[in-house]
């Protein structure tokens, strides 16, 4: 029923549109024009602050329960100039770019889904798609939406990788920004009457805890800005990170060890602290035994894929869906090696990915 070629088609149109996040514009009319084209009415919901566009809605009348289709349009960098190649049954980037697999292919696998059930008169169930913004910088377009509008018995987020997955449990994050101020002074002159902002902040980088804390738990710091010049002692420094765990203590403890390092080597070399933490999302984990986990194990089956049900370390609109109240698994279409210039999709894996989940919308319609 999957019309292979248009699927590939469709998505190496999608990749060719930029669409780094918060600059979504151009994609979501193409969208809005695919969608007008095949007779549905979307709307625009949710604006994101400094975004040039809110998300897209689309909503289908149907059959029996009523699920939610979600996958976000907005890649990581380097994401513009994209050139989709196709060779040997695998498409890539040309190599100086991601290739926007996360998640054009789960885009282009609802376009093709809703095609499909069209030209195939196959009845589904009444379906809210949703196409998210500004995924990739912390949920927010998922985070923007309306909760008296998403209405839903349960939710499938296209945004994994293997086909075989059921992504079932992802945790909380919490984001650390950091500011430590030091003092300036001449760096060949009289540096001792300098503080180092960045000396400072390296200090205490070295002494956290930091990567794989455990199983369900880990921490990074990932970005780090301060300095005007090499003969001026640096007096601001600001250091991003972050914390994630499954486990909510786990995840409180390590954030206070954070803040107690910054805090105590500051205090050491009387450089000042500013500080803030913030929760990105909330962790969520579904019961194993819910019917669309059920559901979803028996379509792979029957597609002679041995289905795996596992948590992820990662964060997706599946936590904000999940927050709101609408049970929300993840479910992948083959992309692999994401966020990096290497970034690739087995074309088999792609089409099979997406018949997996058409014919879980199938499913859920008897």
């Amino acid at each position: 029923m999957i019309n292979k070629r248009r699927l590939i088609n469709t998505f190496k149109k999608l990749v060719k549109i930029d669409s780094l996040s918060l600059k979504e514009r151009k994609v979501m009319k193409f969208l809005q024009k695919e969608l007008k084209g095949m007779g549905y009415k979307s709307k625009l919901v949710g604006g994101v602050r400094d975004g040039e566009v809110g998300n897209l809605m689309v909503e289908i009348g149907g059959h029996g329960p009523r699920l939610l289709l979600n996958a976000h349009v907005d890649t990581v960098a380097p994401g513009e100039n994209i050139r989709p190649i196709e060779r040997k049954g695998m498409i890539y980037s040309n190599g100086s770019t991601i290739l926007g697999a996360d998640n054009k292919a789960g885009v282009a696998a609802i376009l093709e889904i809703i095609r499909s059930l069209k030209e195939n008169k196959i009845k589904y169930p009444s379906l809210q798609i949703i196409f998210t913004v500004a995924e990739e910088t912390g949920l927010l377009g998922a985070k923007a939406l309306p909760e008296k509008m998403l209405k839903a018995d349960f939710g499938i987020v296209l945004d994994g990788g293997d086909i075989n997955e059921i992504i079932y449990k992802a945790p909380t994050q919490y984001n650390l920004t950091a500011t430590i101020f030091g003092k300036a002074a001449h760096a060949g002159i009289h540096p001792e009457e300098g503080i180092n902002a960045i000396q400072v902040a390296s200090i205490a980088i070295a002494k956290m805890r930091l990567g794989r804390i455990d199983q369900e738990t880990t921490a990074n710091i990932g970005v780090i800005k301060g300095g005007r010049a090499t003969n001026i002692i640096p007096d601001e420094v600001e250091l991003k990170g972050e914390a994630r765990s499954h486990n909510p203590l786990k995840l409180k403890s390590q954030i206070k060890h954070m803040e107690r390092i910054l805090s105590q080597t500051c205090k050491k070399f009387n450089a000042r602290l500013a500080l803030r933490v913030e929760r990105m999302y909330k962790s969520f984990e579904m019961k194993k035994s819910s019917r669309i986990i059920q559901l979803a194990l028996a379509v792979m089956e029957e597609a002679r894929e041995k289905p795996v049900i596992k948590q992820t370390g990662g964060g997706s609109d599946a936590n904000i869906f999940n927050e709101m109240g609408i049970n929300t698994i993840i479910m992948g279409v083959g992309a692999d090696r994401v966020h990096t210039t290497a970034e690739r999709i087995a074309v088999n894996d792609f089409v099979k990915g997406t018949e997996i989940i058409l014919n879980l919308i199938r499913r859920i319609a008897l």
